[in-house]
């Protein structure tokens, strides 16, 4: 077990509020870290924030280990961090000992360590899906994971004081899939840091071998955690349908660069430039045409569109890739069907004036609903009703 890691911010016991997350958040290489880390701006110096190994740089952190997210096989592991015994009884006693004034879980699985805690704090779910949603699309309704993971969402939300959900129609969910009360599930939407994606802000430079691997070609662009199942799915599409047609069709003028790791198990398309995890993904953004979210399954939202968005590009997404977003169609995203995908990539490549038209309209989308400094105003007024305002 790690030690509490200790920072000079210390607020007095009764005065914090306790963020249970159990991906380490000190690198927000995915959409999910890059919300908490949303989240604990807008709680400031209030937060304590409890994760695996190591310190967060800037919050005060309590971290423990081990970690079982660095396992790599078969489903994520890091759900399970906190069923551990000796974590889940240090989290109890950091609670009793905090005392905090509300406690935020980031995930169904961080409610674990307090499931039979008499006397908590107001405890909220920050979610960033239904998750019983996501799995059942993957894996049917009658799959014992799926029932499984129902089960505990339904019970996590019927304990909490309130739930944030990212969209209206997870909130819908929420409601008439569990019965929580419509005053108790509010929406706080995904957001962008717009201020990082602004022309002015240095981003660096594209990796020398990457650029001349793109050189003058049009650059299709895909980005996200590569071994999650609905980013696997969406490789295997790219490489396997749109490429391939984009081939017959123009004669291998594109290139789609793809950021993330690992390495997919997919077989690479000679068309994918693979750039691994990048210490800055604003260039790489910057450098592509057309960007792109072939999305089958999941719940919530997805940020990799929003970033889209606010670096001014187009995006082609599945109407289920854009799901919750307020964008409309033509106009601030071009959404297709799988058969009909790769026909919207090409028009858009091939009338430079509409995607620069889409991708002004996009960045205007996200600026105006999108901005976390906008957003944070959500998280800010259910958080003060509940005492730690």
């Amino acid at each position: 077990m790690q030690p509490e890691a200790k920072t000079t911010v210390n607020p007095t016991a009764g005065d914090s509020v306790l963020v249970l997350s159990y991906w380490n958040l000190n690198t927000p290489s995915f959409g999910g870290a890059r919300r908490i880390r949303a989240l604990l701006d807008c709680l400031g110096d209030r937060a304590l924030l409890v994760q695996p190994a190591p310190a967060h740089p800037y919050t005060r952190s309590w971290t423990f280990g081990p970690n079982l997210g660095k396992r790599k096989v078969g489903i994520n592991w890091g759900m399970f961090n906190f069923l551990l015994p000796a974590t889940a009884f240090r989290v109890r006693r950091l609670v009793r000992r905090e005392r905090p004034a509300l406690i935020v879980v980031t995930s169904i699985w961080s409610y674990l360590p307090l499931r039979r805690m008499k006397g908590l704090p107001p405890v909220v779910l920050d979610a960033h899906d239904v998750l019983g949603n996501a799995i059942e699309e993957r894996h049917g309704a009658r799959h014992l994971f799926t029932r499984m993971v129902r089960a505990w969402e339904r019970r996590v939300v019927s304990r909490a004081d309130h739930v944030f959900a990212c969209s209206d129609l997870d909130r819908a969910q929420f409601i008439a899939r569990y019965g929580v009360p419509a005053d108790q599930v509010s929406v706080v939407p995904n957001g962008v840091d717009m201020e990082a994606w602004s022309g002015s802000a240095d981003a660096g430079s594209v990796d020398p071998a990457v650029e001349s691997a793109l050189h003058g070609a049009t650059v299709l662009f895909f980005m996200g955690k590569l071994d999650y199942q609905p980013n696997r799915e969406a490789l295997k599409f790219l490489a396997g349908q749109v490429l391939p047609e984009l081939e017959r069709d123009g004669g291998g003028s594109c290139r789609l660069l793809v950021c993330g790791g690992p390495p997919p198990a997919v077989s690479p398309h000679p068309g994918m430039v693979f750039a691994g995890r990048v210490p800055d993904i604003v260039p790489y953004v910057r450098r592509a045409d057309i960007c792109l979210a072939p999305i089958f399954t999941g719940s919530g939202t997805r940020l990799k569109i929003l970033e889209y968005m606010a670096a001014g590009k187009p995006v082609v997404a599945t109407p289920k890739g854009a799901e919750g977003l307020a964008g409309e169609p033509g106009v601030h995203v071009e959404l297709a069907e799988p058969a009909a995908f790769a026909s919207a990539v090409r028009r858009l490549a091939s009338d430079p004036a509409l995607a620069a038209r889409m991708g002004a309209e996009a960045r205007r989308l996200a600026a105006e609903r999108y901005d976390w400094r906008v957003i944070r105003t959500g998280w800010q007024a259910v958080l003060s009703r509940l005492g730690a305002g």
